[in-house]
């Protein structure tokens, strides 16, 4: 999983990334044109469990690959800040909701429900412009009646996410069927990715009311203060939980991030288990069963003939595989079966 971090100026992207990745790069290098990125392994208290049961060689965790894209996007934004936004599966919208009289907002007053608008405007103006270009050189070619039907069919699904445009909308709301948005799939066209909203307030605000209500106003929204929890992240490990309970809370963000990123995405963990490798495998919910071992291996996908299923929560009451199975709740499923959160599985196969 791959998650650009975008916003507008000074709204504290490289903080939040900070925060998020324990990373300690440089903030306020403003109009830089390089990307931050720091892969992180995601928590699960499920694979801390599978690797004290099964004692592997080695443990992998899920991963997720942060990229702080500095700037504010849109048509005239540097080439390479706009191909690195196109690269994400899906961005982290960071908002301002902090004052701070040496870095004032590029807006002037503090807005949040503005700064949210303008990040979207800017996704939709960039996109915009790729369209406009893509539409006038397909029109050259579909008018001298020679152009293959492809060519046809993009035209038409681009002149359908234009009218989307025009009227101030992502091109997600332009309803494309599978078949059209697999004609303009290339484009990578930004405003088809999916987004949290990432309230950044100070810390003093945290449980404030004008907080829970933007938190209530914005799509998919968290609220989190990244300069105290970028501090917190520098501390030694036993110095943090100190902090974290002057400031009311139970852990840092990055965790209930991810519960919010699995849940808006629609991404669930299953696993693989034995004395080699305990490992953590994300994918789509409602993904079957061969398309789940194509994540692991593309033969195991291609001689795909059967998935050995139980649950971890099975396993976790039981204690082992054992008694699982002389529970009844070891399971053969075929290549159609839905893999659920939790799943572990072995996939027999014949290449």
């Amino acid at each position: 999983m791959k998650l650009g971090i975008i916003g507008l100026e000074q709204s504290g992207k490289t903080t939040v990334f900070n925060a998020l990745t324990g990373s300690d790069k440089e903030i306020g290098t403003f109009g830089k044109i390089s990307a931050h990125i720091s892969v992180i392994k995601i928590p699960d208290k499920r694979i801390d469990w599978l690797k004290e049961l099964y004692k592997p060689k080695k443990t992998v965790y899920a991963d997720i690959e942060f990229v702080d894209i500095p700037g504010s996007i849109n048509d005239s934004s540097d080439t390479k800040i706009v191909a690195a936004a196109r690269e994400v599966d899906a961005f982290v919208f960071v908002v301002r909701a902090f004052e701070n009289l040496h870095l004032p907002h590029a807006l002037g007053e503090i807005n949040p429900l503005r700064d949210f608008e303008q990040i979207k405007t800017g996704l939709i103006i960039a996109d915009m412009a790729i369209a406009e270009k893509r539409i006038e050189r397909l029109k050259k070619t579909v008018t001298k009646g020679a152009a293959p039907t492809e060519d046809k069919t993009e035209l038409s699904v681009l002149e359908k996410i234009m009218h989307t445009f025009e009227s101030e909308q992502s091109a997600c709301s332009a309803n494309l069927s599978e078949q059209e948005e697999k004609a303009i799939r290339s484009f990578q066209f930004l405003t088809m990715k999916p987004f949290l909203t990432l309230l950044n307030v100070s810390d003093s605000d945290l449980n404030a009311n004008k907080t829970l209500n933007f938190v209530k106003s914005l799509p998919e929204c968290m609220a989190m203060s990244a300069n105290i929890e970028m501090e917190i992240q520098r501390l030694e490990q036993n110095d943090r939980k100190s902090f974290l309970e002057d400031l009311g809370l139970k852990e840092l963000s990055l965790n209930s991030f991810i519960r919010n990123a699995y849940k808006t995405l629609g991404l669930i963990s299953f696993f693989t288990v034995g004395l080699d490798e305990v490992r953590a495998w994300t994918i789509p919910k409602g993904l079957s069963a061969v398309k789940a071992a194509g994540k692991i291996h593309s033969d195991l996908e291609r001689g795909f003939i059967r998935a050995e299923v139980f649950s971890y929560n099975n396993l976790k009451e039981l204690g082992s595989e054992r008694e699982v199975k002389s529970a009844g709740l070891f399971r053969l499923e075929g290549k159609n079966y839905v893999v659920q959160d939790g799943d572990i599985l072995s996939i027999k196969f014949s290449v």
